[in-house]
């Protein structure tokens, strides 16, 4: 029934699946690039998710940064609101 189709280019492609059928070494030799087919998406989408996680983790570390510069400026505010002497603050800087 598939060998009867009537569109060139199908029934090209159809003698080649038979071909390849036939073919031990070219039944591998699909496998295996299916494989690396295969292999290459898991390695990109390994790729994208630790780039992620990277700019998560460096999200982050800004984030932290700029709250302790956050705070050390309100404590030094609220230091010198209070009347603490500036050769103590810088003392303690």
């Amino acid at each position: 029934m598939l060998k009867q189709a009537e569109v060139p280019a199908i029934s090209k492609a159809i003698d080649g699946l038979y071909v390849m059928n036939d073919n031990d070494r070219l039944k591998e030799l699909a496998r295996m690039r299916e494989k690396a087919m295969h292999d290459r998406a898991s390695e990109l989408e390994e790729a994208i998710l630790t780039g992620e996680e990277r700019g998560i983790a460096k999200g982050m570390e800004r984030g932290i940064a700029k709250g302790r510069a956050e705070g050390i400026a309100d404590l030094l505010a609220r230091m010198a609101a209070d009347g603490v002497p500036e050769e103590i603050i810088r003392k303690y800087l």
